[in-house]
C-alpha cells in the first residue's frame, strides 16, 4: 500500500467491511462454509473427501467453482467503461441476483452460488497490469506484510505503514461481527438486500469521486498511467482464500 491514495485505502477498508459481512451471512446459512474464504473451503472439501463423506462435498465444491467463475467475471467487467465502476456494479448485481433466488430457492442454495462469485468479483476491484494489486479478502498474506512492515517501521522504514494492511483485515473483522448480528436479527435475505444497499451506496461514492478526479471512464487495463495503485504484492497461491 505504500502509494496508495487516501480514497483508495478507504474504498478497500470499506469493501473488506463489506466481504467481511457476506462471509458471516454465508457462514452461518451454510453452515461452516465460507463464501469468500477459499483456503479454508479447500481444507473443508479434501477432508471431507479424504475421510469418505461425499455428503457435504458438492457444496463446498460449487462455492469454489463460483468463486472462481465470480473472479473471472470480475477480470472481464474490469476491462470495459470505467473499470472499477464496472467491477462494483458487477458485484452488486451478483448480489441482488442471490437475495432475489431466494424468492424460489432456499437461502443456502442461493448463497452457496451467487454470494461467492461476487466475492470472487470484487476482487478484482484494485488491478494493477492485470493482477490484483489489493486483495479484498486475502487475509492471511494482508496479516504477513502487516508484521512485515511493522519491523520496517522499527529499522528505519514507514512508520505507519503497517495500519493500513491492518486495518484491512480489522474492516474484515468487524464486517463479519455486523454480518452475524444483522443474519440474526433480520434473517439471510434481509441481510443480503442489506450489503446490495451499501454497495450501491460505495459505488454511487466511487462514480463521483472518479469523475471529480478525472478518472472515470478508463478501464484497468488502460488506467496504468492515469491513477495510482496501491503497491501490494499478488498473493501467493496459499494467500488465495
Amino acid at each position: 500500500m505504500r502509494s496508495a491514495h487516501r480514497r483508495e485505502i478507504a474504498l478497500a477498508v470499506t469493501l473488506s467491511g463489506i466481504a467481511g459481512y457476506l462471509d458471516a451471512v454465508g457462514f452461518l446459512e451454510l453452515k461452516g462454509s465460507f463464501v469468500s474464504f477459499m483456503s479454508g473451503n479447500t481444507t473443508e472439501l479434501a477432508t471431507q473427501l479424504g475421510t469418505g463423506r461425499l455428503g457435504g462435498a458438492g457444496t463446498v465444491a460449487s462455492i469454489l467453482a463460483m468463486f472462481f467463475c465470480g473472479a473471472v467475471i470480475g477480470a472481464i467487467a474490469a476491462r470495459f467503461w470505467d473499470g472499477r465502476t464496472t467491477v462494483l456494479l458487477t458485484t452488486t448485481v451478483l448480489l441482488a441476483t442471490s437475495a432475489l433466488a431466494c424468492v424460489f430457492v432456499a437461502p443456502s442454495s442461493a448463497f452457496a452460488i451467487g454470494l461467492p462469485a461476487a466475492m470472487g468479483a470484487m476482487n478484482s476491484t484494485f488491478l494493477r497490469k492485470g493482477e490484483v494489486s489489493i486483495g479484498l479478502t486475502y487475509m492471511t498474506g494482508t496479516l504477513v506484510k502487516a508484521g512485515q512492515q511493522l519491523v520496517e517501521a522499527f529499522t528505519g522504514g514507514p512508520r505507519m505503514l503497517w495500519l493500513r494492511n491492518l486495518s484491512l483485515w480489522f474492516a474484515l473483522a468487524v464486517g463479519g461481527m455486523i454480518g452475524a448480528a444483522t443474519h440474526d436479527l433480520t434473517g439471510p435475505t434481509s441481510a443480503v438486500w442489506i450489503s446490495v444497499a451499501a454497495m450501491l451506496v460505495v459505488t454511487a461514492a466511487t462514480v463521483a469521486v472518479r469523475r471529480r478526479t478525472g478518472r472515470f471512464g478508463v478501464p484497468s487495463a488502460g488506467r496504468a498511467a492515469r491513477e495510482t495503485h496501491v503497491v501490494h504484492d499478488p498473493p501467493s497461491p496459499d494467500e488465495v482464500s
